[in-house]
């Protein structure tokens, strides 16, 4: 049993996570850059409640370093696609985790299935 006389110290590590996990879209984001590199269009679509103007610069600041911003082909308007660093591919195991304590379907061994996966069809409706 934990000694309850010593005193409590908040762990700044936890306390960093959860700075950029807990703004409002930033976990849902970097969950999305986990599945593969989305384009500025398909995030929007995939979170429609995530307004266009607001989207400017939330995936960028979304990990305080898990998305990187690749501006690729020079078209009218910039196609923009974000991509995940090491930071980003560091939050899966935890991702994953939040995920299979939320109920989200399984494999035989406890792993989450992705979203493409039989088992999510009631959430792509």
């Amino acid at each position: 049993m934990p000694d309850s006389s010593l005193p409590l110290h908040a762990c700044h590590y936890t306390e960093e996570v959860f700075a950029l996990l807990g703004k409002r879209w930033n976990g849902l984001l970097v969950d999305l850059l986990l599945e593969r590199p989305p384009r500025f269009d398909e995030v929007t679509t995939a979170v429609p409640q995530l307004s266009r103007r607001g989207t400017h610069g939330t995936p960028d600041r979304a990990a305080g370093g898990p998305t990187r911003t690749a501006r690729g082909r020079a078209t009218a308007p910039v196609a923009v696609t974000y991509r995940k660093t090491q930071r980003g591919i560091d939050l899966r195991p935890a991702l994953d985790a939040l995920r299979v304590r939320a109920a989200a379907p399984t494999d035989s061994e406890g792993n989450p299935l992705p979203f493409s996966a039989a088992g999510h069809e009631a959430e792509a409706g």
